[in-house]
């Protein structure tokens, strides 16, 4: 059915979009509404901290004080395993940028743009780069959690993505991210979504610490110092060795790589990837397919690429969906308990699906069944930066620009099979509970904050 609205002469911008003029309205008229809160971002006494990292390129080490790039802020996550670090020196003349506990992060530019989360306790300290804000505001007027979720919501996603209109180089500015406008429909729900964003935090944080308390009995169990491999810068190779080579780089022979391998083969029992588990590919929709997060409905799954594995989970609500008719033609079985382990782009990248887990998985991730394993003890040993990482870089190709890791290749890492395994086993199992506990948390409050401030456009 046609619909059709007045707009003045006067209220005309420079484009003509009608949704952009329906959403002026209804911005009117939540502002108009004696019974939801409201205020932009700008109004006076709002702010008391909004700053960006330094614009200057950094330079990355080893180990050292975490960094936070636009790329690592997901909606409600911010992905800890990224992997990038500055000096602590450095990390103490950015002091401006340094993180503290509940900062709302907010990104400001490219694709990641207009992506919301908070701060937990593990990450104070950390840095950001250029492209993320951090923000604290007077919590008279909000919650800092109820200000993520609602920067999440597709009521803010809207007037995010109508700053920009027209515009191919999007970036929000200080004045564009302060004419941001905030609506509350009733202080019982900043309670409610503040209670579960507090829950949600705790349930992650508790997860991250049985995790590193496995990876600590793997490590343990294993008694392998892995600190007297050293990585030599040159090294030679007889001309037998190239003759039988599978993969043609450096990276192949990196002493460091195989003599780790050499002495896990010799400390422990150990049997291939390729016969603990099966592997399952992921499948290409086509991008003519995808729905951008806007525009996402009951009827769509998301699209997990692999930049959209955070904090060893699936990102639930990443930049793309697919409509379920096209999730039907592709007929992509989701299994249970599979290991999500990226072969394209940033090799190595792992995930553990959980049973609210409906995506559609992108051909970059290749889907880990594991048979004659406990799936939880094959994740373990595939987390372990010395198993998983090493064996990755180690067969991974430069395929035209982009690195790749073909499944066969996959199929030959070596996984150490300890005994007494029990333990580990219970302490993954129950990390990954408690992410689904906080994952099915996210959505319930999620849908609050859409379903109080509808955008009914």
């Amino acid at each position: 059915m046609l619909q059709t609205f007045p707009v003045s002469y006067n209220n005309v911008e420079d484009h003509l979009y009608p949704n952009f003029y329906k959403f002026k309205l209804k911005l009117k008229e939540f502002f108009e509404r004696p019974d939801i809160l409201s205020f932009r971002l700008g109004d006076k006494g709002v702010v008391q901290t909004l700053t960006d990292g330094e614009h200057a390129g950094q330079v990355f080490v080893e180990k050292g004080a975490l960094f936070i790039k636009n790329s690592s802020v997901k909606r409600y996550y911010i992905d800890e395993n990224d992997g990038f670090y500055i000096s602590h020196e450095k990390n103490n003349l950015l002091k401006r940028s340094q993180l503290e506990n509940r900062d709302v992060l907010f990104t400001t530019i490219g694709k990641y743009l207009g992506v919301a989360s908070i701060v937990n306790e593990n990450l104070v300290g950390a840095n950001i780069n250029q492209n993320v804000v951090r923000l604290r505001i007077d919590e008279k007027f909000v919650s800092h959690e109820y200000l993520a979720f609602y920067l999440n919501s597709k009521f803010a996603r809207f007037q995010i993505d109508n700053l920009f209109t027209g515009n191919t180089h999007p970036i929000l500015t200080y004045p564009k991210l302060k004419s941001i406008a905030v609506f509350l429909k009733s202080r019982e729900i900043e309670r409610l979504i503040t209670a579960n964003a507090v829950e949600i935090q705790k349930l992650e944080l508790d997860s991250h610490r049985l995790l590193k308390k496995a990876q600590h009995l793997f490590l343990t169990k294993l008694d392998i110092d892995f600190s007297a491999i050293k990585d030599r810068k040159t090294f030679s190779l007889s001309f037998a060795d190239f003759e039988k080579a599978e993969v043609m780089s450096p990276e192949n022979y990196r002493p460091l790589f195989i003599e780790t391998i050499e002495k896990i083969k010799q400390k422990v029992p150990w049997d291939l990837l390729g016969n603990l588990a099966t592997f399952l590919n992921g499948d290409e929709v086509g991008s003519e397919n995808y729905n951008l997060y806007l525009d996402s409905r009951d009827t769509h799954l998301p699209f997990i690429r692999t930049t959209d594995l955070c904090n060893y989970s699936l990102d639930r609500y990443p930049d793309f969906y697919i409509d379920n008719a096209i999730a039907e033609d592709i007929a992509q079985i989701k299994v249970p308990n599979e290991i999500l382990f990226t072969k394209d782009g940033k090799i190595g990248q792992l995930a553990f699906r959980t049973d609210s887990d409906n995506a559609i998985i992108g051909s970059g991730i290749l889907r880990i069944v594991a048979k004659n394993v406990d799936p939880y003890y094959l994740f373990l040993a595939l987390s372990i930066n010395e198993i998983g990482q090493y064996q990755a870089q180690q067969r991974t190709v430069i395929a035209s620009t982009m690195p790749h890791l073909r499944e066969d290749r996959v199929a030959d890492f070596v996984i150490p099979l300890l005994d007494d395994t029990t333990e580990m086993i219970s302490l993954v199992k129950t990390a990954f509970n408690l992410k689904e506990k906080g994952k099915i948390l996210t959505s319930e409050s999620r849908r609050i904050i859409d379903e109080s401030l509808p955008l009914d456009l």
